[in-house]
């Protein structure tokens, strides 16, 4: 059973969050560990295992990164754990110059920075919708290209929620 099917949803990559979380609270009441403590060996173990895969499913589907390789994975297409590099340059040297410019950001660049932050944030909810289409229409490779560049952007989002703990807490 993939994970999908476990949390009874459709495999793609867009999903409804909210049945997505109620899902995960029924089967979390369902097969919690505790309700097992008074079971035999083996049944105790089940319970365990059944909840780790709950957790894992729920983790991978409700990241969006995450759920777009899963569901390349689905597709035949496993990139989890490649050492594959970006091939577009062009993107590479932008994310370079990003991150010169927040290593250049000061306490003073309060406002820059939460327009950087919100210009992020709409370049990585573009590539989502771009995953999104790339799926719908089968094209592994640059669906896997495109997710590439999704975890690109969302290290620089941490890295901007870093900086501003740093400058700002």
């Amino acid at each position: 059973m993939n994970y999908f099917e476990l949390f009874s949803l459709p495999a793609v990559f867009s999903v409804d969050k909210t049945r997505l979380s109620q899902t995960y609270r029924d089967l979390q009441k369902q097969y919690h560990p505790d309700k097992f403590a008074m079971q035999d060996d083996r049944t105790r173990l089940q319970a365990m295992q059944k909840s780790t895969e709950i957790n894992d499913a729920f983790q991978t589907l409700k990241d969006s990164c995450l759920r777009a390789q899963y569901l390349l994975k689905l597709n035949g297409l496993d990139i989890e754990l490649e050492q594959r590099t970006l091939q577009d340059t062009g993107f590479l040297m932008q994310q370079m110059e990003w991150r010169e410019k927040i290593a250049d950001f000061t306490a003073d660049d309060e406002d820059q920075i939460e327009d950087f932050d919100k210009e992020i944030s709409a370049l990585v909810n573009g590539l989502e919708t771009e995953i999104e289409t790339a799926l719908e229409t089968e094209q592994l490779e640059q669906t896997a290209n495109l997710v590439r560049k999704l975890k690109f952007m969302l290290k620089l989002q941490v890295e901007i929620e870093l900086l501003e703990e740093k400058l700002f807490d």
